[in-house]
């Protein structure tokens, strides 16, 4: 049976090559990602999501997020049986 469906919101590393100094430096942000999937596992350190998932119970393009970069997750609907 198929886990369910959210929307996992986290703040992702991201990378500035150059030189700055410390007033451009603090401009700089995290990214923010929004990532979709089935919520696979989660502890203190790692939350799993799939994007995709089969009538064979196997799962398909796994993303590890780090539990500690997570802004929020909101369970989705349901999609409707065909």
């Amino acid at each position: 049976m198929a886990k369910d469906m959210v929307m996992v919101k986290w703040h992702d590393a991201k990378f500035f090559s150059g030189t700055y100094n410390e007033k451009a430096i603090s401009g700089h942000k995290m990214a923010v990602f929004e990532s979709l999937g089935y919520l696979i596992a989660q502890d203190g350190t790692t939350t799993v999501i799939a994007a995709e998932h089969n009538d064979q119970e196997e799962y398909r393009d796994v993303t590890l997020i780090p539990t500690g970069s997570i802004l929020s997750i909101n369970k989705l609907a349901p999609s409707p049986s065909v």
